[in-house]
């Protein structure tokens, strides 16, 4: 019964993501399933507390299982969002495109081009009069990935 709970508050998360999609309430799809999946969250441990208590190996099994599932969704989806080849096939899914076509836009410049809308969209750069700039938030993801290389120690080659 518990997984199965757990199993239906991510489905629905899923669901609403969708809906809130369509509304465009928040611009950023990754944001978006947050939003949803916080509110849904939150009402999964209200359900699993009522059903539970408060102190159960259910409820923190409950939770724990319902963040993997976000993680993974959220993870496979900004993943399907930036692949190459996702990319082409669903745009060769409206349209025919000629080998030229695909050239065009899946070439360095395009795809440069693509992932600097995606930062700008999302709210990591700003384009200024001397060229684009970090965010505030864009500065606040460098330096948490600067102190998650270090922590991990990973080779500084960038």
């Amino acid at each position: 019964m518990l997984l199965a709970a757990v199993f239906i508050f991510f489905l629905l998360s899923v669901g609403f993501h969708a809906v809130a999609g369509r509304l465009s309430f928040i611009a950023n799809s990754v944001l978006r399933f947050l939003a949803v999946g916080t509110v849904m969250g939150l009402l999964l441990i209200v359900w699993l507390v009522g059903r539970y208590g408060l102190w159960s190996a259910e409820l923190v099994t409950g939770v724990l299982t319902y963040a993997f599932l976000c993680n993974l969704y959220i993870f496979l989806f900004t993943a399907t969002l930036s692949s190459v080849s996702t990319n082409l096939l669903f745009r060769l899914s409206r349209e025919a495109l000629a080998p030229d076509d695909v050239e065009r836009l899946y070439s360095g410049r395009a795809m440069a081009e693509v992932r600097i809308k995606r930062l700008v969209d999302a709210g990591f750069l700003a384009a200024a009069t001397t060229g684009l700039t970090l965010t505030a938030t864009g500065a606040k993801s460098v330096a948490t990935y600067g102190h998650l290389r270090r922590l991990f120690k990973h080779v500084n080659d960038l």
